[in-house]
């Protein structure tokens, strides 16, 4: 979320104008509605807008959540099966068991019901919302030096009158414009204190921060369960998120205290981790129901991390091992020479061996690239030819039928003279 905030500055204008007006729209209906029809005073009207905020974009992508969670769930039942045939053709260079073997993967996702673009689509939704939001709130925070509204501004769809409205709001007593690192100057116009301020935004940051991590958590407990151990990208993948988690806190923090991050946006932040924290659990007791994990699953990737283990424990080993030789040479000089050609003789073996296997690879994926690459040809020139086929054949028909009689009619036809 900080790299969102930071991030946004450098994002031109006029990329965020569309989100900003969906944003700033959606705050005025709820405002409107809270306020206008339900009575709510005006200032309360804006919490509990931005509250509404929340409802309306989690509540629309919640199905699209729903997708995301099945298909990722549906491509780990799946991987026993699709690892079984990947090893099956592993080595078939030919163009019909290339052939084969795309049939059966289609067939084995159609029969899954997995699509492989369904997991991107909440965070490509929520990005530019927030942007759009943290854009809205800060104009409306800071629409002059003065905290003045001059006549005629606006801020996407919401007017000068409605941005001193929300200047004037408050969220238990705190100014939803106001934030921590916000000027004495104008914390004293908005009729708050720093220390004041700090009350809100402190604990409710720090819970932001609770659920924001323990999502993560949950994430990469979720991972190490189901991690693809075959897949260099999923092991790098996760040993980002790692890294990161120390990092995280800080940032979130640091930016909540230092920049400008408005008791709205906090207030936002807030609401929206909760509900994501809810939803999470929510949506993967249910999926666990529906698709529980079986025991081959467990088996096949307890077998793929066993081996990558393995191989990363045969590593380790070999670098010990020629550390220590090197160590010895450091005690023993004279030994220096043959503990050299053994290193030398070592690594020539290495290199050869893993030459031999990657060239090996290599040419088994060129022969599939070239298989696969000629069956598309292949299919394509089947398309043409039955175009052609098709084409020949109403040309025909046309020519082959027989011409059309001419009309009878009553003139004489101009050989004929007409009787007397």
């Amino acid at each position: 979320m900080a790299l969102l905030l930071t991030s946004v500055r450098m994002v031109d204008s006029t990329v965020l104008e569309p989100f900003i007006y969906v944003v700033s729209g959606v705050l005025k209906l709820w405002h409107l509605l809270i306020h206008n029809v339900l009575g709510v005073n005006d200032s309360t009207a804006w919490a509990f807008a931005l509250l509404g905020l929340v409802v309306t974009v989690r509540g629309l992508i919640t199905p699209i959540s729903w997708i995301q969670y099945m298909s990722s769930r549906r491509s780990i039942v799946m991987r026993p099966e699709l690892a079984a045939l990947n090893k099956e053709y592993e080595t078939r260079t030919d163009k019909e068991s290339v052939a084969e073997l795309e049939t059966k993967r289609k067939e084995l996702r159609q029969r899954h019901n997995y699509n492989p673009l369904a997991g991107c689509l909440p965070m490509l939704i929520q990005i530019p919302i927030f942007f759009g939001l943290y854009r809205v709130v800060v104009q409306m925070s800071r629409p002059s030096e003065t905290l003045e509204v001059p006549d005629g501004a606006s801020v996407g769809l919401l007017n000068a009158t409605e941005m001193r409205s929300f200047i004037n709001a408050e969220l238990f007593g705190y100014p939803l414009p106001a934030y921590v690192a916000m000027s004495e100057e104008h914390l004293a116009a908005l009729g708050t204190t720093r220390d004041e301020v700090l009350q809100f935004v402190l604990p409710t940051l720090l819970l932001a921060v609770f659920f924001t991590m323990f999502n993560l958590f949950q994430t990469v407990r979720r991972n190490r369960l189901t991690m693809d151990w075959t897949s260099k990208i999923s092991r790098v993948a996760n040993k980002i998120i790692l890294f990161m988690i120390p990092f995280i806190p800080i940032m979130l923090i640091s930016f909540g205290l230092t920049g400008q991050a408005p008791v709205a946006i906090i207030a936002y932040w807030f609401a929206n981790n909760l509900w994501t924290l809810a939803q999470t659990t929510l949506i993967r007791i249910r999926v666990d129901q529906l698709m529980p994990l079986s025991e081959e699953h467990q088996a096949s990737t307890n077998e793929a991390k066993e081996a990558f283990l393995t191989e990363l424990r045969e590593r380790r080993t070999y670098r010990r091992g020629v550390r220590r030789r090197q160590a010895l040479g450091a005690i023993q000089p004279w030994r220096i020479p043959e503990i050299r050609r053994e290193l030398n003789a070592e690594k020539a073996e290495r290199r050869e061996k893993s030459t031999a296997e990657k060239a090996e690879r290599k040419r088994i994926r060129k022969e599939q690239s070239a298989a696969r690459t000629q069956l598309i040809k292949d299919k394509n020139e089947r398309k043409r030819q039955e175009r052609l086929a098709k084409k020949n054949g109403e040309t025909t028909a046309k020519s082959s039928s027989p011409p059309e009689e001419p009309a009878a009619s009553d003139e004489p036809s101009p050989e004929q003279s007409p009787k007397d």
